[in-house]
């Protein structure tokens, strides 16, 4: 998290990032380079890196501890939990998606902005992957065609012509941030087969004959195995209620749809965030997935195993799937 987008008093932390650990945990990150690699440091250190007035740097601190609770920095849960904060960001494409990973997101999109396009316009969706494309839909041809495509529209949705715009808005939204969090999803899914496959090994190794350090392996397993069953089991659940609502069309069935999206943004983005971090980690320090079986025991409990447990806390704290 760039702590250039949230109001803080002191100049030089505009140039500082707000990063999770491999151990979960929120570092200051004063600087990042290849060659030289990062500046990390804990919240509670940063008077001894920076000479500031006391009274700017207590208050600084005060919101830099806020910052640290947080489960995730993507930008779908900052936009609530920063809100629950009151904390204020200092423009509002601060917390929106840079158009490169938009663009990114074209595939993903395209599942969802299909049912739409299809029930108002009867059209292809080959070219349409955002809630952009679709109001342009809406307005960029004759103004006849336009006006017939949002009555209908209006007409499905039991709503005012004057509230498309809102609607649109919200839908492409709501979508984005799916999109997002199930492509961040399917990084992870192969990656953690391979990690699964990479701590196996210890077990053809002595390391076998260390019963604790084994099943230690195993819970990690089983954790990480939790986890990723279950968020795979909420974007099901949101397929499924997607496709609801297209059964079922209005717009109080699309105030409950987007509700619950939103009210699972941060317990998705936390444990997303929370096992990438991990599984960037071992492949930073395991770039071609070798190392000693001492290193890889190491490393799994260093690395993967704290924290998991506070991950699982928050999977189970999900909100229902239930509409």
């Amino acid at each position: 998290m760039p702590l250039r987008i949230v109001p803080l008093r002191l100049p030089g932390l505009a140039r500082a990032r707000l990063i999770k650990s491999a151990q979960l945990n929120s570092e200051l990150e004063l600087f990042h380079d290849h060659s030289t690699g990062a500046g990390l440091i804990q919240i509670k250190a940063l008077p001894d890196f920076i000479g500031a007035d006391e009274e700017d740097l207590k208050a600084d601190m005060a919101v830099l501890y806020e910052l640290a609770e947080l489960n995730s920095f993507d930008v779908f849960s900052l936009r609530n939990s920063l809100r629950d904060l009151k904390i204020d960001v200092r423009h509002t494409t601060d917390l929106t998606l840079s158009p490169t990973m938009e663009a990114r997101l074209t595939d993903y999109m395209k599942s969802f902005t299909r049912p739409l396009v299809v029930n108002v316009f009867g059209a292809n969706t080959d070219n349409v992957s955002n809630s952009g494309q679709i109001i342009e839909m809406f307005t960029n041809v004759d103004r006849k065609v336009a006006l017939k495509n949002m009555q209908k529209i209006a007409a499905m949705m039991n709503i005012t012509v004057a509230d498309i715009p809102d609607f649109l808005e919200k839908y492409g939204d709501i979508y984005l941030s799916l999109s997002y969090f199930r492509r961040c999803l399917d990084e992870i899914v192969p990656k953690f087969d391979q990690l699964t496959d990479w701590m196996d090994e210890m077990r053809g190794t002595m390391l076998r004959e260390n019963h604790q350090l084994m099943e230690r392996c195993e819970a990690v397993r089983g954790g990480l195995n939790e986890l990723l069953g279950s968020v795979t089991g909420r974007f099901e659940s949101f397929d499924r209620n997607s496709q609801s609502f297209w059964d079922n069309i209005s717009m109080e069935s699309f105030q409950k749809l987007h509700a619950l999206i939103i009210s699972h943004h941060e317990t998705i983005g936390g444990v997303l965030c929370g096992l990438t971090v991990k599984l960037d980690a071992w492949e930073t320090k395991f770039p071609h997935h070798t190392g000693s079986p001492h290193k890889r025991a190491e490393f799994v409990q260093s690395d993967l195993a704290p924290g998991l447990d506070k991950l699982l806390k928050l999977e189970h704290s999900a909100p229902s799937t239930i509409m």
